[in-house]
């Protein structure tokens, strides 16, 4: 527990529902959620359009390894 590590936290919510985990550790944290409603597409489309699919989330953790 002594060592911050990196954390993706993703929610077909608001991005900021799951941000509480890594606050009291300190660890670096990107969380990726849906910020705005009002569209209908098929559930991977939306995914990719908020940003939650797996490329983006595999790109976030990429960017926070610094890679």
């Amino acid at each position: 527990a002594a060592h911050p590590a990196p954390l993706v936290t993703v929610l077909d919510g608001h991005p900021h529902t799951l941000a509480f985990l890594a606050g009291g550790r300190g660890d670096r944290v990107r969380c990726l959620g849906v910020t705005d409603f009002g569209r209908s597409s098929s559930v991977q489309d939306a995914y990719r359009l908020h940003g939650i699919d797996a490329v983006s989330v595999a790109e976030a953790a990429l960017d926070l390894l610094g890679r």
